[in-house]
């Protein structure tokens, strides 16, 4: 019985299918970029958080 030295298969690089990754990533990050925002129309928004001119949130809601 013979005996025969494996090789380990060498990485084939196909074109065909790295473009094909390529383009459906870049569709993909494309539609996430552009797909409206999901919100219910009838509940309302919470008042926004008061912040200061720097961006600090504000802990006090008492007048200045």
């Amino acid at each position: 019985m013979a005996h025969t030295v494996s090789e380990p298969r060498g990485v084939i690089l196909r074109p065909d299918v790295l473009i094909a990754i390529a383009l459906t990533g870049m569709i993909g990050f494309s539609l996430g970029q552009n797909w409206p925002h999901i919100s219910s129309g009838t509940a309302e928004t919470a008042a926004p958080i008061s912040e200061d001119w720097h961006g600090n949130v504000r802990r006090s809601h008492w007048p200045d």
